[in-house]
């Protein structure tokens, strides 16, 4: 295994969590009735979006076989 295949891997891997903590925090979204509660935790989904993306821009650099995952 080269040493790209298993940098690429690990970004995937990190991206698949990068998409779990935002699906955790749309659930929490949809328990939290405060308004200003619910800004922080959109702000946190906005960041692990972005999290995702550049994660995904980053598997594609280290292995263009790796498929970037979807929002």
């Amino acid at each position: 295994m080269s040493e790209n295949f298993s940098i690429a891997a690990a970004i995937a891997a990190n991206n698949e969590d990068e998409h779990e903590a935002i699906k955790g925090y749309y659930e929490l979204l949809e328990l939290i009735s405060d308004p200003a509660d619910q800004d922080v935790i959109k702000e946190i989904i906005s960041d692990e979006k972005n999290h995702a993306e550049r994660l995904s821009n980053l598997a594609l650099k280290y292995d263009s076989n790796i498929a970037a995952a979807e929002d």
